[in-house]
């Protein structure tokens, strides 16, 4: 029971806006699923590791530019400049797929497909 109490308070969290840390200081809160939250300048999960056809959804609340540009071969299409929204990639190919925010120097993560 208190499983499903903390997932429906993070599921809470998530449709708040990301108000549990989404600004500055501690970043966004831990995304669900395969959902990478972009924060002011973070990933989060920086990591995220899913199957081969799975999709993960990119999710921008930060109010701030962000893109995912990728750098491994293979990789699905970049997502472009955006300031809010969500933006979901499929992956065909088993890998490590890198990516990076080239608006913020060191915003990086990576997607591995199994």
């Amino acid at each position: 029971m208190a499983g499903s109490c903390d997932r429906r308070f993070t599921a809470l969290c998530l449709l708040a806006g990301l108000a549990c840390g989404g600004g500055g200081g501690g970043g966004p809160a831990a995304p669900q699923g395969n959902t990478v939250v972009m924060g002011a300048s973070t990933f989060v999960p920086a990591a995220l590791t899913i199957a081969r056809d799975a999709s993960v959804t990119w999710r921008n609340t930060s109010g701030l530019l962000h893109n995912v540009t990728f750098t491994s071969a293979g990789a699905p299409a970049n997502i472009p400049d955006h300031a809010a929204g969500n933006s979901v990639r499929t992956f065909a190919t088993a890998g490590t797929f890198v990516y990076n925010c080239t608006n913020h120097a060191g915003m990086s993560g990576s997607v591995t497909v199994q």
